[in-house]
C-alpha cells in the first residue's frame, strides 16, 4: 500500500510537470510566431489628439528619482496629455524637491467621485500641463484614484516614479485601443533602468548590468514578458499588466470602481467582490475586475501585451530587497485569485475562467508549493528504496539545461531583434554585443540551477504570509538614475 502511493504521487507529479513543460512549449512558439509575424503600421494614420492621455504618477519617498522622472515624462512625443503626480504621504524630501523643481500654483480642489484618503492641497503647473496632489497615505492604490479624480483625459496611464519612458512609448501603447474599439488595457515590456545613463531625458547608455540580481532578473522578465505574456495575450487570457507601465479607459475605470482600497466603497465593488478588500498587487486585481465586469455584462474585451521594451525601471539590486518583492507579488496573486475566485472554471467567463484562472492558479499560484513538496519527494522516495536518485537528479539536470539553453537563447535573440523596432532611445538599450549575448545565455542557464530555488521559496514564503493575513508592501529604497 505505501509503495502504491508513493508510485500514485510520482506519477502524478510526472503530469503536472509534463503539462506545465508543454503549455510552456506551446506558449513559447506562439510566441516566436506572432513575435515575427510582420504587422503593417499605421502610425502615420493615426489621430493622436483624439486619444489624450492623462500619465499618473504614485510617489511615496521618491525624491531621488521623481523630479527625472516627470521631466522625462513632460518631453515624451504625444500632442495630448497631462502628467499627474500623487504624493502619497512621503516622509522624505517629494514635495519639496518637486516645488523647487517646478512653478507651481495652489489648485481648488474638486469633487472626487472615487473616495480617497484625504487631499492636503493640489497644485498645478499651466504652462506644462502638470498637477500635483499631495494626500494622506493611502497605498498606491489609492493615490492613483486620487489621480483619476483630478484626471481630465480619456485614458489613464500608471507608471512607477523610478520608470523612464521612450519617447514614443505612449503612441506605442495607445495603438490597441485605436485599432480595437474593445480593447481596455494595454502594456509594455519592462527593462532594467539599474546602469542606464540619461542625457537630456534620452537614454544614452544602457550597458549590461554586472549586478547578478539585476541579472537574473533581466532574465526572468525576458522570459515572462517575451514568452507567456505575449502568447496569454493572442488567446485573450491576460490576467495581469505591469503597474510599472499600463494604460486604461478612464470611463471602464469609473465603471469598475477604480483600484481597490479598503475604504473604496464604489457599488460595482460593493455588489461584485463586498467592500473592505486590499491586495498589494493592484495591477492584476483591476484587470481581473475589469474582466470581470465585461463578462457579466456580456461585452467584447481584449487585453493586448506589446513585446516591445518601452519603458525601463529599476529593480532590486539585493537578496533581501528582490526576497520582499517576489514574495509580495506571490502574496498579491493569492489574494487576487482569492477576491475573483467566482471566475474559476465557470463557462460564462470564457477562456478567463476556463484557461486564465485555472493557468495563474496550478501554474503560477501553486507551482512553489508542488516544486518543494516534489524535491523533499525526489529525496525521500531515494531513502526508502524506491526512486533511482541518480538517474532522476540526472533527468532534472538534462530538461532544465536544455530548457534554459533554449529559452535563453531564443528570448536572447528576441530581445536583440527587437532593439531597432522603437525609435529614438530604444537604439541605446543593451545585449548589442556577441559577448553580452553569450554572458546573458550564460547566466540564463546557472539561473535555473541557483536563483530558480531563490524565487522558489520567496514566493512560497508569500503564500505563506497570505494565509497569515500580512499584507505589506515592502518598498525598497531607490538609487535612481544616472544623468549626464
Amino acid at each position: 500500500m505505501f509503495l502504491l502511493l508513493i508510485r500514485i504521487v510520482e506519477k502524478l507529479l510526472i503530469i503536472y510537470f509534463s503539462t506545465y513543460f508543454l503549455i510552456d512549449i506551446i506558449l513559447f512558439l506562439y510566441s516566436i510566431f506572432s513575435f515575427r509575424k510582420k504587422r503593417k503600421t499605421h502610425t502615420e494614420e493615426f489621430n493622436y489628439k483624439n486619444h489624450s492621455i492623462s500619465i499618473i504618477v504614485p510617489a511615496y519617498n521618491e525624491s531621488v528619482s521623481i523630479v527625472s522622472c516627470v521631466n522625462m515624462l513632460l518631453e515624451v512625443d504625444y500632442p495630448n496629455f497631462e502628467v499627474i503626480v500623487v504624493n502619497d504621504g512621503s516622509k522624505d524630501k517629494t514635495m519639496d524637491v518637486m516645488k523647487n523643481a517646478f512653478d507651481f500654483s495652489e489648485k481648488q480642489q474638486s469633487k472626487t467621485t472615487l473616495v480617497t484618503k484625504q487631499i492636503t492641497k493640489v497644485y498645478f503647473e499651466k504652462n506644462k500641463n502638470l498637477i500635483l496632489i499631495d494626500k494622506e497615505n493611502g497605498g498606491k492604490a489609492d493615490s492613483i484614484n486620487a489621480g483619476i479624480n483630478y484626471s481630465t483625459k480619456k485614458y489613464i496611464c500608471t507608471i512607477d516614479a523610478d520608470s523612464i519612458l521612450d519617447s514614443q512609448a505612449l503612441k506605442k501603447v495607445i495603438e490597441p485601443f485605436i485599432l480595437d474599439p474593445d480593447n481596455f488595457v494595454s502594456g509594455g515590456q519592462l527593462a532594467a533602468s539599474n546602469d542606464v545613463v540619461l542625457r537630456h531625458n534620452k537614454v544614452v547608455a544602457s550597458k549590461m548590468p554586472r549586478n547578478i540580481w539585476v541579472l537574473w532578473q533581466i532574465i526572468e522578465y525576458i522570459k515572462s514578458f517575451m514568452i507567456s505574456r505575449i502568447g496569454l495575450s493572442k488567446i485573450n487570457s491576460l490576467l495581469i499588466m505591469s503597474g510599472a507601465f499600463s494604460i486604461y479607459k478612464k470611463d471602464d475605470l469609473d465603471k469598475v470602481g477604480g483600484f481597490l482600497t479598503e475604504h473604496n466603497k464604489d457599488t460595482y465593488i460593493e455588489k461584485s467582490i463586498g467592500v473592505g478588500h486590499k491586495t498589494v498587487c493592484e495591477d492584476m486585481e483591476i484587470v481581473v475586475r475589469l474582466w470581470r465586469y465585461f463578462k457579466e455584462n456580456k461585452k467584447k474585451a481584449k487585453a493586448t501585451f506589446l513585446p516591445q521594451p518601452v519603458c525601463w525601471t529599476e529593480m532590486p539590486d539585493n537578496a533581501i530587497n528582490l526576497y520582499k518583492q517576489r514574495s509580495r507579488w506571490q502574496m498579491g496573486l493569492a489574494e487576487t485569485l482569492k477576491i475573483h475566485r467566482k471566475l474559476a472554471f465557470e463557462p460564462k467567463y470564457g477562456s478567463i475562467g476556463l484557461i486564465a484562472f485555472p493557468y495563474y492558479f496550478l501554474f503560477e499560484l501553486l507551482s512553489p508549493v508542488i516544486k518543494i513538496f516534489t524535491i523533499f519527494f525526489i529525496f525521500f522516495a531515494a531513502y526508502v528504496g524506491t526512486l533511482n536518485l541518480g538517474w532522476v537528479l540526472l533527468l532534472i539536470v538534462s530538461i532544465t539545461l536544455t530548457t534554459a539553453i533554449i529559452m535563453s537563447s531564443i528570448t536572447a535573440i528576441i530581445e536583440n531583434w527587437s532593439q531597432g523596432k522603437i525609435v529614438a532611445s530604444r537604439d541605446a538599450l543593451r545585449y548589442k554585443s556577441f559577448g553580452n549575448w553569450m554572458w546573458l545565455l550564460f547566466m540564463g542557464i546557472i539561473s535555473d540551477f541557483s536563483y530558480a530555488f531563490f524565487r522558489m521559496y520567496a514566493q512560497f514564503i508569500g503564500i505563506i504570509k497570505f494565509f497569515q493575513k500580512k499584507s505589506e508592501w515592502n518598498k525598497f529604497e531607490r538609487k535612481g538614475v544616472k544623468t549626464e
